[in-house]
């Protein structure tokens, strides 16, 4: 059943392709006296007249953005300014909605093109949407802006605004809105109409109710914009077909999992699994209980399993019984606290049937509690061991 997911996608592809020399403002020239870069101005300046003479594009982006040489020089192989007042008018306005230099810098770095955009036209509207109707603080637009630039040139009325309100309608607010903008900068760019409204109607033909699907989205909006509906589809159908249910989040984590990997790489897990003894059966049945141990690294997996076989005398039935402990870090969680039970295990004040899973799954406070502070009179060196296994 397993092989399902692999066979209903043969051959499917993943779509994880996944200063102005001549005119400046005070404020602009008082940041060009400070800039630490301009001691390679005149070099880059040459270079840049001498692929195009009348740009100043290069001097402008140390003098006025505070890039660095290289960054202005990478910049500029791809953006022209056309007009300083312009950019300096696209400066002063980010000034003026409370946005630093050493922002200006990172975003203009990121982005150049934004030295372009019309202040009054394409960028005060979108400030206003944000602010008046989106609910947005003046700090976290500046955070939001800060994540993907290129939202002050996507058009508002066709782009941003449909959007927006399309994701709250499945949401209901425009907290969970920006949440998801924050987790996927460039959501705004997508007509997600056009994205989303197939995929939607894939999980609802599944079964899967609207207030998970919505929760899909929020978490994973990348997996599903980016995904070409057809192969999406198929991703469902096999997840469904492999008896996970549709009404829980693993059926969410499993999606997840399978479109963010391409088919060969998929393959390539499931002879990795092979090579370390695990049937098509068993982990047929560990993903269905933890989709994301197809996601761990062969490195980490090897190193986990090893630890568990040799050191503490695991089978494989164990792992399909705990599958969740694969994906735990091992020098964080796995090594610390392993230690820790086997110093009590050796001073005999554990019971026999301890259940692996708790000590290893419980939060770090509940375990420390449990299985350090309790036996604190018994093995005193129990915190400096734990501690000791965490920071090597």
């Amino acid at each position: 059943m397993f092989r399902v997911l692999c066979k209903n996608l043969l051959g499917a592809r993943s779509l994880f392709i996944r200063v102005s020399t001549t005119t400046t403002t005070t404020s602009t020239h008082l940041w060009f006296l400070e800039n630490p870069n301009l001691k390679s101005i005149s070099h880059i300046t040459k270079q840049s007249k001498s692929s195009d003479p009348s740009s100043t594009t290069v001097p402008y982006l140390i003098n006025s953005c505070g890039l660095s040489p290289a960054s202005a020089l990478k910049a500029s192989k791809g953006f022209c300014i056309k007009s300083t007042e312009n950019a300096d008018s696209v400066l002063a306005f980010f000034k003026n909605h409370g946005f630093t230099n050493t922002q200006l810098t990172q975003m203009i770095t990121r982005f150049p093109k934004l030295l372009a955009c019309d202040p009054d036209d394409t960028m005060k509207p979108k400030m206003e949407f944000f602010l008046h109707e989106a609910g947005v603080a003046p700090s976290e637009l500046t955070e939001l802006i800060l994540l993907d630039p290129k939202i002050m040139e996507i058009g508002l009325e066709n782009h941003i605004k449909p959007s927006f309100e399309f994701l709250k309608g499945l949401f209901g607010t425009n907290e969970d809105v920006l949440l998801t903008f924050k987790r996927n900068p460039s959501l705004f760019r997508h007509d997600l109409h056009k994205c989303l409204d197939p995929k939607i109607a894939s999980l609802r033909d599944c079964g899967m109710p609207m207030f998970l699907i919505s929760k899909f989205i929020k978490n994973y909006s990348w997996s599903i914009v980016f995904a070409r509906s057809d192969r999406f589809s198929e991703v469902v159908a096999s997840v469904k077909e492999m008896g996970i249910s549709s009404l829980s989040h693993l059926f969410i984590s499993a999606v997840h999992t399978r479109l963010s990997m391409s088919t060969s790489t998929w393959e390539r897990k499931i002879g990795l699994y092979k090579s370390l003894g695990w049937s098509e059966d068993k982990l047929s049945s560990t993903f269905k209980k933890h989709p994301y141990c197809m996601v761990i690294s062969e490195k980490k997996l090897r190193k986990v399993m090893e630890f568990f076989v040799k050191e503490l005398g695991w089978e494989l039935s164990d792992f399909n019984t705990c599958p969740a402990v694969l994906s735990l870090s091992f020098e964080k969680r796995i090594l610390p606290r392993c230690s820790v039970i086997q110093v009590l295990s050796s001073k005999g004040v554990l019971r026999k049937d301890l259940k692996w899973k708790l000590a290893l799954m419980i939060d770090e406070k509940r375990f420390l509690e449990k299985f350090v502070n309790k036996y604190r009179d018994v093995a005193p060196e129990l915190m400096q061991v734990y501690q000791d296994r965490m920071g090597s």
